[in-house]
Order: structure tokens, then C-alpha cells, then sequence
């Protein structure tokens, strides 16, 4: 299988209201795209991730914070997304993967949750790899807002190169704890964008890692929240720089920010239409 796609109807149910509207329309528009018709891209059902890895990654204060909170069991939900979908990829079950969520999860940090982020998914799924003797990971954060709850728990872990494209200013390149962030600015350009991205994989290039992870938040887009002016065009591009770059080791592209329905119907098909070796159609 060339592209495994994690989802869950309750993603589009009970989701963060922001980033819900756009589930089930992109969802419907992949399923009539053609993709999924043959046996190379399938679709699976999310399953919760289990309580005690939740427990694991985050602090005791911010788990029993979290527990009267009316988004908390889709955020378990959306850990779990991610975490199946990189399951199959180490597996070998799937060249690569693309997980559907109802939050997101790159600005919860240990003991804190903000910007419709309660637990972090990627963080949660890593200690599920290293559980299965992965331990090096690249992670890749497209979406404009920077992601500091992954920082938080990877900033000074030597096993993890973490390359960030935000929308604040100025490029820093931490070498020794392999943190990579480039800051394009408000009305950042497909070029521009994509320029930056080239930059950040060659940055990258050089450390030695088992599985990417990509946030990828379409607020990106000129019609989207994030402060970028990027075009559908730019995720495609975008898609098959990071497809190129990564070659034959795991790739997990994680949804992140956005909420123009409009958007999501195009470039989730696109992206996992790079993913399975389609694009251009």
C-alpha cells in the first residue's frame, strides 16, 4: 500500500468548532476523487490512543485539567489518528501516511494546551515508535503558527530535528539541538514558501532519520486564517519537495490548522494524491 489515510466521522462531529466544517467536505471530495477506488491508498478507522501514553507525554496537572474539558476525548481520538497511521508506516504496511484529526496537537505543550491544541499528537506517537525501536525523527511544521508545544518536548532531544515555517520573523538555525525555524512574515508568497521549505530540507539533509512527521495546516492559504498568502498550487509543490526529500524512509503528514472548507476540499486530495505517486493528475 502506497498511502494508508487515518479518519473518524467524529473529527467532523465534535471537533474544534475552527477546524471541524472542513472535515466531512474534504473527506467526501477524496472519496470521489478516484484515489481510494484501487487497493495502493486505503482508508482506516481511527482508534483512541491508549490512556496511558496520553498520561506518559503530559503532566498530571494538565492531564486532570484536561479531564472536564468537552474536547478532551476527541483529542485522545486525534492522537490516536496519528499515532495508527504512524504505526503502519514503521510496519511497512504503507509507504507513507496522511492522518485526519479533529484538534491539533503542535501547540500543547507538557502541562499546557492552547490554539485548539490539547494534546500533543505527534509527541505521543513518537514515544509509541521509540517503544518500537524508532528513534529518530524528523518533523517538519508547515503550518504559519509556530509550533512551540513540540518544541517544548523535543528542543533539547538529540534524536529529533524539528523545522518550523511560521509567520513571525527571521531564520534561526540551532545546530546543536537540531531546531530549524524560519520565520516568513505576514503574506508570505508560494515562492517565498516554498524557497524556505528547500532551505529547511537541506538544512536537514545531513541527519540521519528514521520517520518524518509533517504539520500541515492549510491556513496557510491566502483565503485561511494563518497569515500567509499561499495558493492551492503551493501544497502540491510542497507535498512532493517533502516526498523527494524524505525518499524511502516513513512519512506521516499529520492535519493541522485551517478552515476554509473550500481549501480543505482541494488540497487533502492533492496532498495524498503526491503521497500515492499521482501528482500531477
Amino acid at each position: 500500500m502506497k498511502v494508508a489515510i487515518t479518519y473518524h466521522e467524529d473529527f467532523g462531529k465534535h471537533g474544534f468548532s475552527v477546524l471541524k466544517e472542513r472535515i466531512r467536505p474534504s473527506f467526501e471530495a477524496l472519496m470521489e476523487s478516484g484515489l481510494v477506488d484501487g487497493k495502493d491508498v486505503q482508508v482506516f478507522k481511527a482508534k483512541p490512543a491508549p490512556l496511558a501514553l496520553v498520561e506518559q507525554a503530559h503532566t498530571a496537572t494538565h492531564m486532570a485539567n484536561m479531564e472536564a474539558d468537552p474536547h478532551r476525548d476527541v483529542a485522545i481520538l486525534s492522537a490516536g489518528s496519528v499515532m495508527m497511521a504512524a504505526e503502519m508506516v514503521a510496519k511497512g504496511e504503507a509507504e507513507s501516511a496522511f492522518a485526519y484529526t479533529g484538534t491539533a496537537g503542535h501547540h500543547a505543550s507538557r502541562g499546557s494546551a492552547w490554539g485548539f491544541c490539547y494534546f500533543n499528537d505527534v509527541a505521543i506517537t513518537i514515544q509509541r515508535l521509540r517503544e518500537m525501536g524508532i528513534e529518530r525523527f524528523l518533523i517538519i511544521d508547515v503550518d504559519p503558527h509556530f509550533g512551540d508545544g513540540t518544541r517544548d518536548f523535543f528542543g533539547k532531544d538529540p534524536n529529533v530535528y524539528h523545522v518550523n515555517l511560521h509567520s513571525g520573523r527571521g531564520e534561526e538555525h540551532d545546530g546543536q539541538n537540531n531546531n530549524y525555524d524560519f520565520g516568513l512574515g505576514f503574506g508570505a508568497t508560494n515562492d517565498q514558501f516554498l524557497d524556505a521549505l528547500k532551505h529547511a530540507l537541506a538544512q536537514a539533509s545531513d541527519f540521519d532519520y528514521q520517520m518524518a512527521f509533517v504539520v500541515f495546516g492549510h491556513d496557510s492559504h491566502q483565503d485561511d486564517y494563518g497569515g500567509f498568502d499561499l495558493t492551492i498550487e503551493a501544497y502540491p509543490r510542497m507535498a512532493q519537495l517533502i516526498k523527494d526529500s524524505v525518499g524511502e524512509k516513513g512519512l506521516v503528514f499529520v492535519l493541522s490548522g485551517g478552515s476554509s472548507v473550500p481549501v480543505a476540499e482541494r488540497v487533502i486530495p492533492d496532498v495524498i494524491r503526491v503521497l500515492a505517486g499521482r501528482w500531477p493528475s
